[in-house]
């Protein structure tokens, strides 16, 4: 039986160069997101992954709250990032003993840009890694897109958040996400679910 008092966050967060214009404000969101959610009570680890057309770990199973640095560059290589971090993050679950994985995982892919430089992952297997661990391993899988980049989590067949592509999105959207981590996390229900509106408005 696994942990029902640990939550584990996987976020994969787009760094492409068209997230320049909104670097701080992601930056910031990111941070605050991660240092409430170590606030509360429960054991709580993160795992963040960023990407262009290159992709790198940031932290991996991270206990203790930290400050993400953003620095935009490149192309948007969204499904070989997602992928990649779905194998990933599943081997590191894998390898804990049964009964200290999380039995509350939350997987985010974050991006402001339209898929243009994969070249290991299709689609569709990207969709089928994504389905196995929904069903087989109840994760809670959460697509941010900004503008009209929204319809890209339609097409992984996961929850899709849509949010403005400007500084007070960006603010809006890691708040609402922070909200909804948080009544995920004490929902103490075992058929808890986390969930977040279709889409984030400011104003």
């Amino acid at each position: 039986m696994t942990n029902p008092d640990y939550t584990h966050l996987t976020l994969v967060v787009d760094r492409s160069g068209s997230m320049s214009s909104v670097r701080d404000e992601a930056q910031a969101g990111i941070t605050t997101l991660v240092q409430e959610q170590f606030a509360l009570d429960g054991r709580f680890t993160v795992t963040l992954a960023q990407f262009d057309d290159r992709f790198d770990t940031v932290e991996r199973m991270r206990d203790t709250p930290f400050t993400f640095e953003l620095e935009p560059r490149g192309m948007t290589a969204l499904l070989d990032a997602v992928g990649m971090e779905v194998v990933r993050t599943g081997e590191d679950l894998a390898a804990l003993p049964e009964a200290e994985r999380p039995g509350r995982v939350l997987f985010v892919v974050v991006t402001d840009g339209h898929e243009n430089s994969s070249h290991e992952y299709t689609l569709d297997r990207t969709r089928e890694l994504i389905r196995v661990q929904k069903e087989q391993f109840g994760w809670e899988v959460q697509f941010l897109g900004a503008d009209d980049a929204a319809w890209q989590g339609q097409q992984l067949g996961v929850a899709t958040t849509r949010y403005t592509n400007n500084g007070a999105g960006n603010v809006a959207v890691f708040d609402s996400m922070s909200r909804s981590l948080r009544a995920y996390r004490l929902d103490p229900s075992p058929t808890a679910g986390f969930s977040m509106p279709d889409e984030v408005t400011t104003g």
